[in-house]
């Protein structure tokens, strides 16, 4: 709890007077606790930006300062267990969700690329389905040993691969003029080859090629 109340006072004593982010929220069942807004900068370190305490309301506030849009994290307590991630921009932002269900019961407003980040991973948990059936699929006829078979589920799984890396490329081509682009670029950099990145790199304007993750992607293609 040391080292959250320095970097606290850090960050504070830096922007207490040009706030313009604001996330209140409420956490339906939480009687108290607190609550952490935490920013992750380039070596993977984290920055508290605020925190505070829930009494029996199960209601929430807090204020920082963004440079530009960006992924933050929401902790209750000090452990990473119950955490969320999502995309915060300047202006106000709110939070539903449940105690029980920290996760997965999340809904944010006030955010156009957090509601991308949203329609994005609908699209993508699809694919993830479908993987799973057919690996299901796949053990059931393994412990059969029917092998015809398990091959023939190997080569739909690899077609379900492809086509999501697929639609993961054209979704950050599409959004190309949004911040979520060079974001997603970064996040499945590994699963893209290099040439289709540096061709998305390379149709972001001034203002995307600036932001903190098109510099970031920038790296990794220097690399």
């Amino acid at each position: 709890m040391k080292k959250y109340s320095i970097l606290l006072l850090l960050v504070f004593s830096c922007n207490i007077n040009q706030e313009n982010f604001e996330l209140s929220g409420k956490i339906h069942g939480l009687e108290n606790g607190t609550i952490y807004l935490i920013e992750s900068n380039n070596n993977d370190e984290e920055i508290i930006l605020d925190s505070t305490g829930i009494d029996y309301s199960s209601s929430f506030l807090l204020k920082s300062y963004i440079k530009e849009p960006q992924i933050l994290t929401l902790r209750f307590g000090e452990s990473n267990v119950n955490e969320i991630e999502f995309f915060a921009e300047t202006g106000k932002m709110r939070l539903n969700t449940s105690n029980k269900r920290f996760q997965f019961d999340a809904k944010f407003l006030g955010s156009k690329q957090q509601s991308n980040l949203d329609e994005f991973n609908s699209y993508l948990i699809k694919f993830e389905e479908e993987d799973i059936d057919l690996l299901d699929h796949q053990i059931q006829e393994s412990i059969k040993g029917n092998q015809k078979e398990i091959d023939s589920i190997s080569i739909l799984r690899e077609k379900n691969y492809k086509r999501k890396i697929l639609f993961i490329i054209n979704y950050i081509t599409n959004k190309k003029e949004e911040i979520i682009s060079p974001y997603l670029a970064l996040k499945y950099n590994q699963e893209i080859q290099s040439d289709y990145l540096t061709k998305i790199y390379n149709s972001y304007n001034k203002e995307i090629s600036d932001s903190k993750y098109g510099i970031e992607l920038k790296k990794i293609l220097e690399k």
